[in-house]
């Protein structure tokens, strides 16, 4: 075979069953491979959408993502997902076809150091030199993706080597065993750490929806009795939305987390990013003297910016089984009572939020323009169970966090760096690895428009997505953010570049001339049951809906 041919028949080897992309010379020799390879191309009308596209995939699929696009230009338009690929440690490979290496000399147009370009968001970045080191170079890649800690990988593909001729046999890369189990000893002294505690506290990352640990951290989460938070940043479902035990994400600034934690004598972090901040602000999350027990399967994150008293390098869902384990026989009836006794305690707090969020959504339901707590909880009481939420909405995320249920696995997916455009592709892939699930993908107006091309590839291939847009005519997250700041504009209500208006911008049209079911939404009452006829469409569909253009600082 030539080298094209073989890197689609390894591919194929290894499950690959999608390659996302966007089509340019270089990328020729490559695709001419693809009619007789068994994978199906999904073609995005931009790189950043087709990236996108194949991190949503990788996310909600568990595996690993394919994206091909075109040389340098191709590669610079997807950094900015690749960045967030990176954040969010997804197994993604970006493929890019590179000038002929004969020429490259000349510096010929489209070319550059391709490589370069991708390091700082990759685990690995390899350019093919030779034909022959195309297949090793391929396994090497998709291995590494897979190997936790999982992340972006990078091959720069040359367009003359891929059609030289080599001898292999076209298999996938190496079936690698990768969940590593905890430190007995570390696992005995966490477990006497815990058992000990008055009030305990878990912090879930996105490692354990990585891990598929949901479940694990559910069981252990009750056997101790303790409150679960969602790190700073947290875009996965690390636990389910509507158990009593969970009390939402911690607000990402210091002070905010450290007044979460003020009356906690231990914390066990497991899986997350210790942490992401918002804004600069003073001060330490951790009060003196509080034990924290730190899990991840990399390294690098323990301890990383914070002392923990104990770190844990395993897999989270393994190193939870043994905990449970640990703990169920170390735990004495007097504090099997008490962790009875605080789940209890923490559920009626819970039950009392859940009732003031309910009752603040229904305040809204006469109000014009509408309230994002109504839009939310509407939307909400529509969705099926297991529905999943791609979310990019900004000013509207506490408001998608805090009403829709999020009760299962793989319910939720959102850009790891808040990286505007992610979103409209990420649906796409996401609902390509969950074909039997309803998703729903909820985007502020300003995201949409940096990747509205992505409307187009959801109506292609039919994917019934719902596109649901709350329509502030502004990037009120940074109007937010100068108040947050006290900058000297924002009090006299000067926000330059910060408003979307003369002309407004018709959602609804341009949705339509990309292929996909539009309707706009200005009064509450209307809103239930456009909602409705949305979501039960065959294809991909957008609402826009005018929310209130309010906004208030963060801090």
């Amino acid at each position: 075979m030539n080298v094209a041919a073989l890197l689609m028949e390894i591919l194929r080897s290894a499950g690959v069953r999608y390659l996302f992309g966007n089509p340019g010379t270089t990328e020729l020799p490559f695709l001419d491979a693809l009619p007789d390879s068994g994978l199906e191309y999904v073609l995005g009308l931009q790189e950043a959408t087709a990236v996108a596209a194949a991190d949503g995939y990788a996310q909600a699929a568990g595996t690993v993502g394919v994206v091909n696009v075109h040389v340098a230009p191709g590669l610079a338009n997807g950094l900015s997902v690749l960045h967030s690929a990176a954040r969010a440690k997804t197994p993604l490979l970006v493929t890019a076809g590179q000038q002929d290496t004969r020429f490259l000399m000349d510096a010929p147009i489209l070319a550059a150091d391709l490589v370069r370009m991708a390091e700082p968001f990759t685990k690995w970045s390899w350019e093919l030199r030779r034909a022959d080191e195309a297949p090793a170079a391929l396994r090497r890649a998709l291995k590494v993706a897979l190997t936790p800690p999982t992340g972006p990988v990078f091959l720069s593909l040359p367009m003359d080597l891929l059609r030289g001729v080599v001898e292999d046999a076209g298999g996938g890369p190496p079936d690698v065993a990768t969940r590593s189990r905890p430190d007995p000893a570390a696992v005995a002294r966490a477990a006497q750490l815990l058992a000990r505690a008055r009030a305990p506290l878990v912090i879930a990352g996105d490692g354990v929806a990585r891990s598929g640990a949901v479940a694990s951290l559910v069981a252990l989460a009750e056997l101790l009795g303790a409150r679960v938070h969602g790190e700073p940043v947290y875009r996965r479902t690390n636990f389910p939305g509507d158990h009593p035990l969970w009390r939402g994400g911690l607000f990402p600034s210091p002070a905010a987390v450290r007044k979460a934690l003020d009356e906690t004598d231990a914390v066990l972090i497991v899986g997350a990013n210790v942490f992401t901040w918002f804004l600069h602000t003073e001060g330490a999350p951790f009060p003196g003297g509080l034990s924290v027990v730190q899990v991840d399967d990399d390294p690098w994150e323990i301890g990383r910016s914070y002392p923990v008293s104990l770190g844990i390098v395993a897999d989270p869902r393994e190193t939870l089984l043994e905990l449970t384990r640990a703990l169920a026989s170390t735990l004495t009836e007097r504090e099997r009572m008490a962790g009875r006794a605080r789940v209890e305690t923490i559920g009626r707090g819970r039950a009392e939020i859940v009732g003031r969020m309910r009752a603040a959504a229904e305040a809204e339901a006469e109000r014009t323009p509408i309230g994002q707590a109504h839009l939310m909880y509407t939307l909400a009481s529509l969705l099926p169970r297991d529905a999943v939420v791609v979310d990019e909405s900004a000013t509207s995320l506490p408001f998608v966090l805090r009403y829709l249920p999020f009760a299962t696995p793989a319910s939720f997916f959102g850009s790891k760096t808040g990286t505007l455009g992610w979103g409209m592709g990420a649906a796409i892939g996401v609902q390509l690895a969950l074909p039997g699930r309803k998703v729903v993908a909820t985007i502020g107006d300003g995201s949409v428009l940096y990747a509205p091309q992505a409307l187009w590839t959801a109506a292609r291939y039919r994917l019934p997505i719902t596109y649901v847009v709350p329509n502030n005519a502004s990037y009120a997250i940074l109007k937010s953010g100068m108040l947050s700041l006290d900058l000297p504009s924002a009090k006299r209500g000067i926000f330059p570049g910060m408003d979307l208006v003369d002309p407004e911008i018709d959602y609804v049209g341009l949705a339509k001339a990309l292929g996909v079911r539009a309707e706009r939404v200005e009064k509450p009452g209307e809103l239930r049951d456009v909602l409705a006829q949305c979501l039960a469409h065959g294809g991909p569909s957008l609402v826009d809906v005018a929310i209130d253009r309010g906004f208030k600082a963060m801090l």
